[in-house]
């Protein structure tokens, strides 16, 4: 009898309706708020019990098609740091909530408040600029304008926090941020009577630098210790700022805000594009009127780098897109695939932990474009001919990655500890996943080696060195169990004569080989 009322409580207390304070107050918070807040990019705000239950079925039905909150990656694909996404749970739980009326439960329990204060997270940042303010002009279309803002300091700098904190969040759909040392952007501005000038797919500088991206609910982006963003001396910030149509005659007036790196060595952090439009396997990029094309390109590294974060882009007519790396070891390590491409919903994602990506591995990219009348984004009715080039009517296929040159060590950085809690290393699976054994060091060799290898998940692993001949002649082929992550060890080869051998690293799934070199 006793089991069976324990068991009743604790059947009724998993089983409990769901409510605004304890359940749904703490997604919408996390998720929803930083465009659903008063003065904020969406037009309602959803911080107050009442304002939510007033759009209560509306919110079902988009929480159930997907299409709020705006997260364009499919997660299935991968994952990315901070995700704006809710997971099968929460929709669930919202779903729920709606079809039992909405019940407000013990507002003592529900979550503090959030405050949107639009004064910044960094503190006591090391560089403010702020751009002129600017009134929207009163036009049926969509705004992109660029302002540019001198940075102010005569030496080279390295950026290690950034933010965009908006002058009117109603009014910033997301902003590209530039840097620039030469004088295109400030003579393209002095062209134009108002603040700033136009600019949709880019700056019109071919010496602009993207240095980052921000969205509605983005906040601020510190890189790791020790690593930064090199701005040159006398460089200058360019905004480009996409502004949504109906909304001429408001003024905005969006800052930059930045701390530098103070370690005494700095590790440069790259933005670059190596999949692009200019090299790409079955361009040029031209797109016929009423076709939907599929474009690919690939680029094989030359050395080992430290993947932090990419950002796909296209324009209007953009479809989809796939970006992928295969390994020396022929290891498929899904970088991102965006199945409805929102050219409005554009982003840089972060990988929750720093993804490590040998010399040799070949990134991917395939995109495809909708130049039909289905699309109805299409910038052209009926649909024209479209090539390459920065204008609306124009099309780009470009892949950004944030990076830097590999050092050991780096698989252990951690952007998002989130997905972390716990000791949960599920996010493995969905970045790298399969068994990885890296280049022994040093090679040729004479009495200790480093030997590192990285699991996506925890597994048994047995590391031999073998001969041409295949015999064992060090190490234990007994499998020892390691946790997933990165691992590294050291091994003394004197017995070794001088020759070549193999490092065997064995899974129940995998094994992986690398040659060794022993020398006098």
């Amino acid at each position: 009898m006793k089991q069976f009322l324990f068991f009743f409580l604790v059947l009724s207390a998993t089983s409990r309706a769901q409510n605004w304070s304890e359940d749904i107050a703490p997604v919408f918070y996390n998720k929803c708020t930083s465009c659903h807040h008063a003065g904020g990019i969406a037009p309602t705000s959803y911080i107050d019990y009442a304002d939510v239950v007033n759009d209560a079925v509306s919110i079902r039905v988009k929480v159930q098609q997907g299409v709020m909150p705006p997260w364009p990656p499919d997660a299935a694909y991968s994952r990315f740091a901070h995700e704006r996404s809710l997971t099968p749970q929460q929709i669930n739980e919202i779903v729920s909530w709606v079809q039992n009326g909405t019940p407000l439960g013990d507002t003592n329990l529900a979550p503090a408040r959030p405050i949107y204060s639009g004064i910044g997270e960094i503190a006591n940042p090391d560089l403010v600029l702020q751009m002129p303010t600017y009134t929207l002009s009163n036009t049926a279309n969509d705004e992109y304008r660029c302002f540019v803002l001198p940075s102010g300091f005569s030496t080279q700098v390295f950026l290690n926090e950034m933010e965009i904190i908006p002058g009117n969040y109603s009014v910033v759909h997301h902003v590209l941020i530039f840097s620039d040392t030469s004088s295109v952007p400030a003579q393209r501005d002095a062209q134009d009577p108002a603040p700033g000038y136009v600019g949709f797919g880019g700056t019109g500088s071919n010496s602009s630098q993207l240095i980052g991206v921000w969205a509605p609910g983005g906040t601020s982006y510190k890189l790791p210790v020790g690593m930064g963003i090199k701005l040159p001396a006398n460089t200058n910030i360019i905004l480009q700022v996409h502004y949504p149509a109906g909304f001429g005659g408001q003024v905005d007036s969006t800052k930059f805000r930045a701390k530098f790196s103070t370690t005494p060595f700095t590790r440069e952090v790259f933005i670059s594009s190596p999949l692009n439009h200019f090299q790409l396997d079955n361009g040029p990029l031209v797109i016929p009127p009423n076709t939907t094309p599929t474009f690919n390109a690939h680029y094989t590294l030359p050395f080992n780098v430290t993947a932090l974060a990419l950002a796909p882009h296209m324009h209007l007519l953009g479809k989809s897109i796939t970006s992928f790396g295969i390994t020396p070891s022929n290891d498929t390590v899904p970088f991102v695939h965006i199945p409805s491409w929102d050219f409005h919903w554009q982003d840089m994602y972060y990988f929750p932990r720093a993804l490590t990506l040998p010399a040799g591995t070949t990134l991917y990219s395939t995109a495809t474009y909708d130049n039909t009348l289905n699309n109805p984004f299409n910038p052209s009715d009926p649909p024209a001919w479209t090539v390459l080039g920065e204008a609306t009517t124009d099309e780009m296929m470009l892949v950004y990655f944030l990076y830097t040159y590999y050092l050991p060590g780096d698989e252990n950085i951690i952007q998002d500890s989130s997905f972390f809690a716990g000791g949960n290393d599920d996010v493995f699976s969905s970045v790298i996943r399969t068994p990885q054994l890296y280049d022994p060091a040093p090679n040729p060799a004479n009495r200790d080696v480093r030997l590192e290898f990285f699991l996506p998940q925890r597994e048994a692993v047995s590391l031999t060195v073998i001969d041409i001949q295949g015999r064992t002649l060090l190490g234990d082929s007994r499998p020892e169990t390691y946790l997933a992550g990165h691992h590294q060890l050291q091994m003394d080869i004197s017995a070794l004569s001088s020759g070549t051998y193999f490092v065997v690293l064995s899974t129940n799934s995998t094994i992986r080989q690398k040659k060794l070199l022993v020398v006098d």
